[in-house]
């Protein structure tokens, strides 16, 4: 009987887990090019292994891949300049606290350090995966292909000036995971090769790619599911009182 309770707090356990990967989700849904976790996949099986007996004990195992999901979100047009929106597939080549990573947002702005970032602080690299300067200007626009330019300030008017193309990649080919920070990147953490295929749309963002609706649902059912082995403890509990019950000599 010890092995049904033991089967049912192993699933208990990945509902836990999942409630977890469902509460950041809603919490970043209206973060722009937020992609939707989908949680560590169960990939095999590990068994309990003792001395001279079967491997009666089974639980379900984890990889340390955090996969999400990478159906592009929609797009919201902001007719602002500095927002950009990649189309169709592709990333852009960020850089946080740590390495460099992939990320699909696009609101742009300019640092107190003259770098261009983006509304998470990450700055945008160039070509050269080096940050991109923005020199004193009046306005500054990106092209579809991820030039940006810029008006310098006290020049005259109609002065166009390119600062850099953004780096872009396809991430072609590539086992792409979430790292501990949050970040998107290869699984060895190498930057994949640029791509000048990849194509952006000014002044409009790419939304989050959650689905508020199929989150609260997975939730429902997750709830559901908690209930059930719950249940099935509490019954696996009563099924073993009263077998000890019936093999008690009587007095």
């Amino acid at each position: 009987m010890d092995k049904l309770i033991y089967t049912a707090f192993n699933t208990v356990n990945n509902i836990y887990d999942n409630r977890a990967v469902r509460a950041q989700n809603l919490a970043n849904i209206a973060v722009p090019g937020y992609k939707r976790d989908l949680g560590a996949k169960s990939v095999g099986t590990a068994f309990l292994d003792n001395m001279d007996t079967l491997q009666s004990r089974a639980m379900a195992i984890q990889d340390d891949n955090n996969y999400f999901s990478t159906a592009p979100g929609s797009l919201s047009q902001t007719d602002i300049d500095t927002d950009i929106a990649i189309s169709g597939d592709g990333y852009f080549i960020v850089q946080g606290l740590g390495e460099p990573s992939l990320s699909r947002r696009g609101d742009l702005r300019v640092s107190n350090e003259n770098l261009l970032e983006n509304g998470t602080s990450q700055k945008i690299l160039n070509t050269n995966l080096q940050p991109i300067n923005v020199p004193p200007h009046r306005f500054m626009t990106v092209s579809d292909d991820g030039d940006v330019t810029i008006e310098p300030l006290g020049s005259a008017p109609g002065t166009r000036q390119v600062i850099g193309r953004i780096a872009m990649t396809l991430g072609a080919d590539q086992e792409l995971k979430k790292f501990p920070d949050g970040e998107i990147r290869t699984r060895d953490g190498v930057v994949p090769p640029l791509d000048n295929t990849v194509r952006v749309i000014a002044k409009h963002v790419e939304l989050s790619n959650v689905n508020i609706t199929e989150e609260l649902i997975n939730s429902i059912e997750d709830q559901r599911q908690y209930e059930i082995n719950v249940k099935m403890i509490s019954s696996a509990s009563d099924l073993d009182e009263a077998g000890s019950s019936l093999m008690r000599l009587p007095s």
